[in-house]
């Protein structure tokens, strides 16, 4: 059974235009993210899931310098762009990440791979952790069905499709380390504000081509309350409703 990290990537952003390849000391914030899912040691492998539109060339030429997988394809549908990855890749697990999330946490990868596998689940979450710390792990035999149900084509946010049905076994993997276990706190890159909270964490943490850990990032916040400050008033933007494939009534 072979497990991958996906990572979804664009760069069509409009609140933060880019923002996958912008630098954070020196370096494009999506390499950082590379960098880190590197320590995760039960995926056997990390994929660039981009799309074919000439904007998200640098995504490609970025999975190449770091000789990780790529796939392009399916510009909106996301959804059905990791499925086809999935299967052009052999992947039987996925864990889902997003170029929004430099610091997605490894150990976590892990843990909710382990718990996934072991749970003979379709679909996993991780409950607890900072927002922009944690993945999904989703089977692909269940993205295949759900890619059949659903009705509309723009699935940037995909996970209802799993979680609001009952035609897949869902689990949950609850953080029950207390010092990690920060659901409120803001670690994602959606606007400006967010960018610059991500850059201030790297230039105090950042040594090298080191990567420090979520516990780091927490010793930090309790160091300098203060960076709460710099994206306190960013909201994330609510999911838009699922949509499926009305049933046939037989008889």
């Amino acid at each position: 059974m072979k497990t991958a990290i996906l990572i979804t990537a664009r760069l069509k952003s409009t609140r933060l235009p880019k923002k996958a390849i912008k630098p954070i000391v020196g370096k494009p914030m999506i390499r950082h993210q590379i960098d880190r899912l590197r320590l995760a040691e039960r995926p056997d492998q990390i994929i660039m899931c981009t799309s074919p539109v000439s904007q998200d060339d640098p995504l490609e030429k970025i999975a190449e310098d770091e000789n990780i997988g790529c796939y392009r394809g399916e510009p909106e549908d996301v959804l059905l762009r990791l499925k086809n990855a999935a299967q052009k890749f052999g992947t039987d697990t996925v864990i889902s990440c997003t170029a929004d999330n430099p610091l997605t946490d490894p150990i976590y990868i892990d843990r909710l791979t382990e718990f996934h596998c072991e749970g003979d689940y379709d679909f996993s979450k991780i409950e607890g952790l900072p927002l922009g710390t944690f993945s999904y792990a989703v089977s692909r035999s269940a993205m295949e069905e759900a890619c059949k149900i659903k009705a509309k084509r723009d699935t940037e946010v995909w996970g209802g499709y799993f979680t609001e049905l009952d035609r897949f076994q869902v689990g949950t993997l609850q953080v029950e380390d207390e010092e990690v276990r920060l659901p409120d706190l803001r670690l994602t890159v959606d606007t400006p504000e967010d960018f610059e909270l991500i850059t201030e964490i790297f230039d105090n943490l950042y040594e090298g081509n080191s990567v420090f850990s979520l516990k780091d990032v927490v010793h930090l916040f309790a160091r300098k309350p203060s960076l709460r400050e710099i994206n306190k008033n960013v909201h994330q933007k609510e999911a838009p409703p699922i949509s499926i494939h009305e049933q046939k009534q037989e008889g």
